[in-house]
């Protein structure tokens, strides 16, 4: 069986799909496209027009948590999602609280002010305690064995790190210490490493630069060049 993944370099949701596939070790091929001017071909297929596609036998799949699931089904050894009905539902409610803690990631990317970021910053350390509770001290989201849980939350967690890195006060090892350390244990697994291009830092920081806001007055202009005019993309 031949898959195909249509990716953009710097998208996290493509990223929780190329962990999974790492993850069980499944062969697949990826091709990169600018979203900005998107190709003919990727236009036709996706009808979201946008990424990830996984191409399966000339079918196409479309979003990330669908795609992951299909993996899981398809590929069944060293299956990511629990066995257990309950648990797995309760797995799939967490990785949809995920895509919440992922927008709050990108508002700080975009908070025009102090005050607005702080705000931001506030709500996602709320919805982090949420997260803290229901923690259990094992290196995974379900104890010692890797899920789709831990794929999705590994990619947002890496641009948290990133703003951490600047700002210095994304993380806090006090208040959320289980979230630090299961932070800490994706961002080391080879396989998460492997999900993204070596330059995704720099892609990253660009980006963030791009769009020009509260976060970026704690970048190094001189790196970075002019201001450019804002963009949220």
């Amino acid at each position: 069986m031949s898959l195909k993944l249509v990716s953009f370099k710097a998208c996290p949701f493509v990223q929780r799909v190329v962990i999974a596939l790492e993850v069980k070790g499944i062969d697949y091929d990826i091709e990169y496209i600018d979203l900005a001017c998107p190709p003919d071909w990727f236009l036709a297929i996706s009808p979201l027009k946008k990424v990830p596609l996984l191409i399966v036998e000339n079918q196409v799949i479309f979003e990330s948590s669908v795609i992951n699931e299909y993996i899981d089904e398809a590929f069944p050894v060293n299956q990511l999602h629990p066995k257990d009905l309950l648990l797995r539902a309760q797995n799939r409610s967490w990785m949809e609280f995920c895509n919440g803690i992922f927008m709050a990631t990108f508002r700080l990317t975009i908070n025009e002010s102090q005050a607005e970021f702080e705000q931001t910053l506030s709500t996602q350390m709320n919805d982090f305690d949420q997260l803290e509770k229901n923690l259990i001290n094992k290196p995974f989201f379900n104890g010692e064995n890797f899920s789709l849980v831990d794929a999705t939350y590994a990619p947002t967690f890496q641009r948290l790190n990133y703003l951490h890195q600047l700002h210095g006060a994304i993380f806090d090892k006090k208040r959320h210490p289980r979230i630090v350390q299961w932070k800490n244990k994706l961002l080391n697994l080879a396989e998460v490493k492997r999900s993204c291009v070596p330059e995704i830092e720099e892609i990253y920081y660009k980006l963030l630069w791009t769009r020009q806001g509260y976060i970026t007055q704690f970048m190094n202009e001189s790196e970075f060049g002019e201001k450019p005019n804002r963009s949220i993309y």
